[in-house]
């Protein structure tokens, strides 16, 4: 009975320690010219797996170790509006603040026209074997406090060999324990192996079906990419929500994940925990892909 008692008080002085080693960070995010939500902005600290994405009405809110320095950077941003830079400080100060994006000024680019002479083509890998894969359960173990899929990023590398327009983008999920999950579509250009700007100038956003495996298809004609030669991108998708089916499953359940060719000689599979994290790079061949038409 002693032994018991000591073990509940013991378990108990555990999770206070954690609860005291842990806060929460929260705000609203919203458009500066018209002050309605930013649906889904990400928020993250820079270089740290610490951050999420705001819902529907743009509130966000994640835990952080209560060490956190307090002028660690965090980056507030969306597609079609510019980055804000704030501090951790400035987050604990102002709890629940609102804070305004202002929109991208958009540089109007020359107007292209299809060509008659176009030809499709893929850019990544069709197949769905291999022995590797992505998984949402890989994570940066040093941060227990991050425990969400929240800003999580996955996305192939691939170069440009010909001029092209994207048509589509494609991805296998061999393994989906979620109710209907949001993605992001993100499309980066690199510079020196790591993801630079982002290309897109239009949130891309789209639902996987809950429990859905297979290839899943997004349809990108209506946004006319164009993509140079010469370029190396990456394309892929960031976790803006989801639930899982069963919380309380066992470390086999509660994951999301791909297959991928490994080991794969000049291909590349890039993967962060958060908005804001470091990359990692992974030489593996996944299977995603761009549906184009290049250029002949």
């Amino acid at each position: 009975m002693l032994k018991r008692l000591f073990l509940l008080v013991l378990t108990n002085c555990l999770w206070a320690n954690l609860a005291i080693r842990a806060q929460e960070l929260r705000g609203r995010v919203l458009a500066a010219s018209s002050d309605k939500p930013v649906a889904f902005a990400t928020v993250g600290i820079r270089g740290k797996a610490l951050g999420s994405t705001a819902d529907e009405s743009g509130r966000f809110a994640f835990a952080v170790p209560s060490t956190l320095p307090s002028l660690d950077s965090v980056v507030i941003s969306c597609v079609g509006f510019r980055a804000l830079r704030i501090t951790v400080g400035q987050l604990r100060a102002e709890s629940g603040a609102v804070w305004r994006l202002q929109p991208q000024a958009q540089s109007l680019n020359e107007v292209h026209v299809r060509h008659p002479q176009l030809k499709p083509a893929i850019m990544g890998r069709t197949a769905v074997g291999g022995i590797a894969y992505w998984t949402t359960k890989i994570r940066d173990s040093t941060l227990t406090v991050a425990s969400d899929e929240r800003g999580w990023e996955v996305a192939t590398v691939l170069p440009v060999r010909r001029s092209c327009y994207v048509d589509s983008f494609r991805f296998y999920v061999s393994q989906n324990d979620f109710k209907p999950v949001r993605f992001r579509f993100v499309l980066y250009e690199l510079t020196n192996d790591k993801p630079t700007r982002q290309l897109l100038t239009d949130d891309i956003q789209f639902t996987l079906p809950s429990q859905q495996t297979g290839w899943a298809s997004l349809d990108l004609r209506s946004y006319n990419i164009e993509l140079r030669k010469g370029q190396t991108v990456a394309a892929g998708i960031q976790w803006l929500e989801g639930e899982k089916l069963d919380p309380k499953g066992g470390p086999k359940r509660g994951a999301l994940s791909g297959p991928g060719a490994f080991p794969s000689v000049g291909h590349r599979v890039l993967v962060r925990d958060k908005s804001e994290a470091e990359w990692r790079t992974l030489p593996v061949n996944v299977s995603m892909y761009l549906a184009v038409q290049e250029y002949k």
